[in-house]
């Protein structure tokens, strides 16, 4: 897949699992996605991209994700 950015949908299938950190780095929530979903990238960082899910910021491992085609 290519980068996504900001402002792209990516797929991110089911028994993923999307995280939240503190400003230290801690892992403060989680939950494992129980059915796929498009999710809208917020930011893209190395080797994450946080998006947004049931209105809260998460992040996901790129290498979890496929992009979404505009056909």
């Amino acid at each position: 897949m290519t980068q996504a950015r900001k402002g792209d949908l990516i797929y991110v299938p089911s028994d993923v699992y999307l995280h939240r950190k503190d400003e230290h780095g801690a892992v403060t929530d989680y939950l494992m996605l129980k059915r796929p979903a498009n999710l809208l990238v917020i930011e893209s960082g190395n080797t994450n991209y946080e998006v947004l899910y049931n209105k809260k910021r998460w992040i996901v491992e790129k290498n979890k994700t496929y992009g979404v085609r505009n056909d």
